[in-house]
């Protein structure tokens, strides 16, 4: 009987975790440069639960553990922009943003904008990883140009460059708020050879909704059901301990 609350408990937080993640995922559908977050399921066997030393009768497991795993990185669709530095990557990369410890992080928002000293940040206020050749209230008159491989023109002249760096190890990035990934400490990313850099768009949320409202009322349903579960087997202790008084 204890085990049967054990399992139903597990239940309840597994499904409790991945309701909080697919909630966040669909209030985040219209978020620029967001990506959806997935969930792991453990199931959880007699050594992962402390105080149980041996098995369950007919090989039955002790529940399921859910904590969030990777992000989804796939393309999400590009929406028109109206700053010259509304930039999107199309496939694989991600911009480099350095946080207020000069940490450099990640991001697939490209949300830019020169502030009055010259510097280019995105919407949080954090420098953008940037090169410039030639200092921003220096550059000629006309339209900035930013072309695929990452650099600023603006006529003929070259006056900086916007890296593009290489998200093979997206499993291990971290979340550090904001659209925003920093990798273990120790790894940075390398730059990616080839990008493709969409200037005058912006990428769009890869949060599916349909699909994600789907699973979230099949997700509630579960709960509901494990709820029940653990009600009725703490009824049916509740009248084992009277039938023995």
């Amino acid at each position: 009987m204890n085990s049967s609350l054990s399992i139903s408990r597990s239940g309840l937080k597994g499904l409790q975790t991945h309701l909080d993640i697919t909630s966040n995922n669909i209030a985040n559908v219209n978020t620029i440069g967001f990506k959806q977050k997935n969930t792991n399921f453990y199931e959880l066997l007699r050594n992962d639960v402390a105080g149980q030393n041996g098995p369950l009768p007919n090989g039955v497991s002790r529940g399921m553990k859910a904590t969030q795993g990777q992000f989804n990185m796939t393309q999400g669709s590009f929406i028109a922009g109206s700053n010259p530095f509304d930039l999107a990557i199309s496939g694989e990369g991600m911009f480099g943003i350095r946080l207020p410890d000069n940490q450099l992080a990640y991001t697939r928002d490209g949300s830019f904008a020169f502030d009055q000293n010259g510097v280019l940040r995105n919407a949080s206020g954090n420098r953008v990883e940037m090169t410039l050749n030639v200092p921003k209230n220096n550059w000629p008159k006309g339209e900035p140009y930013v072309r695929e491989d990452g650099q600023v023109r603006v006529g003929n002249v070259l006056v900086g460059e916007i890296p593009v760096f290489d998200d093979a190890n997206s499993s291990q990035l971290i979340e550090v708020g904001e659209n925003q990934w920093v990798l273990p400490q120790g790894q940075a990313a390398a730059r990616l050879a080839n990008p493709v850099i969409k200037q005058h768009f912006l990428e769009g949320s890869n949060v599916e909704l349909a699909e994600s409202m789907s699973d979230m009322i099949v997700t509630q349903r579960a709960y509901s059901m494990n709820a029940k579960v653990l009600q009725a087997t703490d009824e049916m202790m509740q009248r084992i301990n009277e039938y023995k008084q």
